[in-house]
């Protein structure tokens, strides 16, 4: 009974996985093999696609060559032709005329009742011969008779092979006839009194106004109302003896150039010609608009995207074609140039033709690999059944009483197995032991993990800790860094000061030391004077006296004035260093302002100062900033610049790169800057005279005010050995928003903000000497 037992329930075990995993198995596997099929399909479908595509370009590349070569030998056969029509026409007409020739002419020619010479009646026969007709108000002279009877015998022989491609050939003589040979049309017959070619399209454009090379031109397309088709003409002018005299043409029907070009193409295209001044020519869906329009249809008129995108695309080299993909991918266009009336001769090619191929042959593969599917499926249905099912209802029935802790397991069919079940049966035994190993371990590292959690937290409250106390030693050092800056700036400024009005009280020694000694000069020969007229003054003696208090008076005034000049050029000066107000100012008051109150120091100096500054040039702005600009790079170019040398040349320049802007130079021929410390030359507290009076600050106060205060801009050009400029490119107006930047103190523009102690030792040393 138990035996029975135990074969009932794996007879369910099998069902139930034949039910679950094997049918799983199977539709999975179906499916698989299912979206392989599609996507080999799609993938064969695709590359098919991809080179079925290429395939048609190059063809329809190759095609759309041919038949734009072929028009355009239509096209070239007709230039050779008329060129070699003028070049017969020229020649004979440049020769010596035969005897009898008039008579001739009158044989063959005659006025017609309504006074227009043509073909004699029962001579005019325009299918073997030229047709003629000549106006009534030509005046028929031997040359206009030699010119028709030349061109009537030239075409009487030439005009035949000449037609038998073209629609016609002839010879257009402006405002007087026409001599044509046209098997379809006799133009003679068809001419009345009003007619005039002067302004017909062949003869319109080949006057010297219109065409001064004298090139051979094609016409655009234009209707003929006596031979009642669309056409284009090539015309060649006719200069005889330094005049125009004719014009010689061919006539190319459209319609027979159509039927050899658009009308033969590849199959499931269509092919359409397009002017390149935006004209349709020919279009196989447009036809009878072209006709209404007299073949002068434009595509803006058309409003048709494709069109308007192939008017669009660049045209190709003459002998090439171009293929290319339209904007909406849904065709091929193959484009190349017509040579002749330089046309575009298009061709398109729909995709959905190409696709339909493509997907016929998709269809195909789908119903063989369905086909083949069914009988794969059948075959792994079989399969799995036999090797898959029966060992996994042994391994399932393994697995749930190892959930019940039946750790025993009995040896079944699957463990006899030598494949991946196999060793799934064998490695069942083992899992009860692995299991519990791997709870411990993972309780153990679980522990550890909360003990690292619980040491990173108070690791990164230490570290924050030491964050919060550096931050606050930051913003301290940063305060003190601030005060030092600001008590040095001060410190400079002071020590300017000091320096100016050492400077000042200089300048104003000479002048003040002149003038007392002309007063105690006038003080004396005031009392000799007395003594002299107390003891009877003489007429020499008084006019010598009046010579002495003369010249006296003029040391004294000079000098006095000197000093007066000097204390307003002060004053100017001081009043703009210590307002922070704008003001119209001269430049080259200035600049001389400037180089008068440094003329102390300078003068001491072995330099060759140049001054180019236009007289008159004003600038509405701030003298004070520009002031102290200038003295800082004066002052920085004559301490740095020539260092060790005995003498020196420094430049001031100024002149207007255009009519808003200012370019001051300060240039010197020194030792220069090298290239390295350029960059940094701007920066506050860099110096090259760190411990020997330099600061630092002078060149970045400097560019401050240029940018901050003059709205300006300051570029340094330099080169080690070569000198340095300075260049300033300033507006001649002040911006408004400037008058609300904060100005230097007082008197800073005389502080030479760089390395001006050492010059101030300098000067100290001359004095004493």
């Amino acid at each position: 009974m138990g035996r029975w037992t135990g074969g009932w329930q794996r007879a369910k075990a099998w069902a139930h996985v034949d039910a679950t995993l094997a049918r799983g198995l199977l539709w999975r596997l179906s499916l698989a093999l299912i979206v392989s099929m599609l996507g080999l399909t799609w993938l064969v479908q695709h590359v098919s696609q991809r080179d079925v595509e290429a395939q048609a370009m190059e063809e329809l590349r190759s095609t759309v060559m041919e038949r734009a070569r072929a028009s355009g030998e239509d096209f070239a056969l007709a230039e050779r032709n008329v060129e070699l029509l003028r070049a017969e026409y020229l020649r004979r007409l440049a020769a010596a005329r035969p005897p009898g020739w008039q008579g001739d002419f009158r044989r063959w020619f005659a006025r017609s009742p309504d006074q227009l010479l043509r073909l004699r009646p029962e001579l005019d026969d325009h299918r073997r011969l030229p047709s003629v007709y000549l106006r009534a108000q030509a005046e028929l002279n031997d040359s206009l008779m030699w010119q028709t009877q030349v061109a009537f015998d030239l075409l009487r022989e030439w005009g035949p092979p000449l037609t038998a491609r073209y629609y016609s050939a002839y010879f257009d003589l402006p405002g007087q006839g026409l001599i044509m040979f046209s098997p379809s049309v006799n133009w003679g017959a068809e001419a009345t009194p009003e007619t005039n070619n002067f302004d017909y399209p062949p003869v319109a454009g080949a006057s010297p106004e219109r065409n001064p090379s004298r090139s051979n031109r094609w016409t655009p397309v234009y209707y003929d109302d006596k031979a009642r088709i669309y056409m284009v003409s090539t015309v060649l002018p006719i200069d005889f003896e330094g005049r125009w005299i004719a014009c010689v043409s061919q006539d190319v029907s459209v319609a027979s150039l159509l039927k050899r070009t658009v009308s033969d193409s590849l199959p499931g295209t269509y092919s359409l010609i397009l002017s390149r001044d935006g004209h349709l020519i020919a279009h196989p869906g447009f036809a009878e608009r072209i006709e209404a329009a007299q073949g002068k249809l434009k595509l803006d008129q058309i409003r048709d995207p494709l069109l308007d995108e192939i008017a669009t695309l660049a045209p190709p080299a003459e002998g090439q074609a171009a293929v290319s993909l339209s904007a909406d991918g849904r065709h091929l266009l193959g484009v190349a140039r017509i040579a002749g009336p330089d046309w575009l001769f298009v061709s398109v090619y729909p995709r959905a033709h190409l696709d339909a191929g493509v997907a016929r042959s998709s269809e195909n593969i789908l119903l063989v690999g369905a086909v083949a599917l069914l009988v794969l499926m059948s075959l792994l249905g079989w399969i799995v059944r036999r090797q898959i099912s029966r060992p996994i209802a042994e391994l399932r029935s393994a697995v749930q009483g190892v959930s019940e802790g039946r750790f025993e397991i009995a040896h079944g069919e699957a463990e006899l197995r030598e494949d991946e079940l196999g060793d799934l049966g064998r490695s069942f035994a083992q899992m009860g032991a692995e299991l519990a190993q791997r709870e411990a371990r993972l309780k153990r590292d679980a522990q550890a993990l909360q003990e690292a959690r619980d040491q990173l937290e108070n690791r990164v409250q230490e570290r924050t800790a030491e964050l919060h106390a550096s931050n606050a030693e930051l913003v301290l050092a940063l305060d003190d860094l601030g005060k030092t800056q600001s008590s040095l700036l001060r410190a400079e400024r002071l020590a300017s000061l000091g320096r100016m009005v050492a400077g000042v009280a200089h300048e104003l020694g000479t002048p003040i030391g002149n003038a007392r000694l002309a007063a105690s000069t006038l003080a004396a020969d005031a009392e000799q004077m007395a003594r002299d007229v107390e003891q009877g003054l003489r007429r020499s003696q008084l006019s010598k006296f009046l010579q002495r208090l003369g010249s006296g008076s003029q040391i004294l005034q000079g000098n006095l004035e000197r000093a007066s000049e000097l204390l307003q050029n002060f004053k100017q000066v001081a009043v703009d260093g210590s307002s922070a107000q704008r003001r119209v100012f001269a430049l080259d008051q200035l600049v001389r302002d400037i180089l008068m109150t440094l003329q102390p120091t300078l003068k001491r100096l072995p330099l060759d100062i140049q001054v180019d500054v236009p007289a008159g040039l004003e600038m509405d702005s701030y003298p004070g900033a520009l002031g102290q600009v200038l003295s800082n790079l004066i002052q920085n170019a004559a301490i740095h610049g020539f260092e060790g040398r005995e003498q020196g040349r420094l430049e001031i320049l100024v002149d207007c790169p255009d009519a808003g802007h200012v370019r001051l130079r300060i240039r010197d021929d020194g030792c220069g800057i090298a290239a390295e410390i350029q960059p940094r030359v701007f920066d506050p507290f860099f110096t090259t005279r760190m411990g020997r009076g330099g600061s630092g600050l002078g060149l970045n106060i400097s560019h401050n005010l240029v940018s901050n205060v003059l709205c300006g801009e300051i570029h340094l050009h330099s080169e080690a050995g070569a000198g340095s400029c300075f260049e300033l490119l300033l507006p001649r107006v002040a911006p408004n928003h400037a008058e609300a930047e904060t100005l230097p103190l007082p008197l800073s523009q005389f502080a030479s903000l760089t390395e001006a102690e050492e010059m101030d030792a300098q000067s100290a040393g001359t004095r004493k000497a």
